[in-house]
């Protein structure tokens, strides 16, 4: 989501005919608080648009977010609340409830982290499309994967939502079932129109293993401490780009973009060295270089949780 997309977004939240009664008047602060929180590390939304003849059309967001455990345990609490007019009001009135940078790289270095899914939808009219969820789904699994995940939330919009949630491994809250349940049976169409919380949390997740949720939940210690100025450039580099793209998409010098590379390269080799390792016949072709730069790259790709905020210093200090 770029800023420009803010509003026809907060839009489409108001116009929902289900999602924009349950924000009431507090979806018209939901445009200046997304734009206040657009460059977060606790903050994730996407933009599903559509692009014909040169003309695009909005077609609604996905947005997520990191949240402190007390609001997490709150809202699993009843008396149940609707979590969009609930997140406005903490955020406005305090204490806010989405991670600063510093609380999401201690949290991701030591117990783990609460995501929310922020209220947001779709066009009505695409709610059911299936490439347009299935890409939604995949994006999201990417932004969280390789972050130490604990507990993750949401609140469904419609039965067919809350039927997907319930598949994937999670289970339901509300007043009427106070212990997480996964058999709603016909009650599901009447489940989602009143205050509830699907989650899922890593105790249900070691009793479900193989479920799309398990996968999310999967993390592996970093082992090689980059900077975040060199996981800007890396994640970056992952989009592709000459190295000259890379410095004018991060607004640095050529020059720094090179220097950070070495170092990258530097620290791989000082902590494994096999990464980078090259067969004679690569040697042979006189471009090192760029072979050092897709191992890396391949590397990382397995290894997300190498670009996620943390603290090897404090994930020293967590026992394994």
């Amino acid at each position: 989501m770029q800023l420009e997309d803010v509003s026809a977004c907060v839009k489409i939240v108001a116009n929902h005919p289900m999602l924009g009664p349950r924000y009431g008047s507090a979806v018209n602060q939901l445009e200046s608080i997304w734009r206040q929180l657009a460059h977060s590390d606790a903050f994730f939304a996407i933009v599903g648009k559509e692009t014909a003849s040169g003309c695009s059309k909005t077609l609604g967001s996905g947005v997520a977010c990191f949240v402190t455990d007390d609001f997490a345990a709150g809202i699993a609490t009843a008396p149940f609340k609707w979590v969009g007019p609930e997140l406005v009001d903490r955020f406005l009135h305090g204490p806010s409830p989405i991670l600063t940078d510093a609380q999401v790289r201690l949290a991701n270095s030591t117990d783990g982290l609460s995501i929310l899914v922020w209220p947001s939808c779709f066009r009505t009219e695409y709610e059911t499309h299936l490439e347009l969820r299935e890409r939604s789904q995949a994006l999201f699994f990417e932004a969280y994967r390789g972050f130490q995940i604990k507990r993750l939330q949401m609140q469904a919009i419609h039965s067919v939502e809350l039927s997907i949630a319930i598949n994937s491994g999670a289970g339901y809250l509300s007043s009427a079932h106070s212990s997480h349940s996964q058999n709603l049976g016909k009650l599901s169409e009447s489940a989602v129109l009143e205050p509830h919380i699907v989650e899922v949390t890593r105790a249900m997740v070691l009793n479900q293993p193989g479920t799309w949720a398990s996968q999310l939940f999967a993390y592996r210690k970093p082992e090689m401490g980059f900077p975040p100025s060199e996981q800007r450039l890396l994640s970056a580099a992952l989009q592709g780009g000459t190295d000259q793209e890379l410095a004018e998409h991060l607004e640095i010098s050529l020059s720094a973009v090179k220097k950070m590379w070495v170092s990258a390269y530097h620290r791989i080799e000082s902590r494994r060295a096999s990464i980078l390792e090259f067969e004679r016949k690569e040697n042979a072709n006189g471009d090192r270089g760029r072979e050092k730069k897709q191992k890396l790259l391949v590397y990382l790709r397995d290894h997300p949780e190498e670009l996620r905020p943390y603290s090897m210093k404090l994930l020293d200090r967590v026992a394994p």
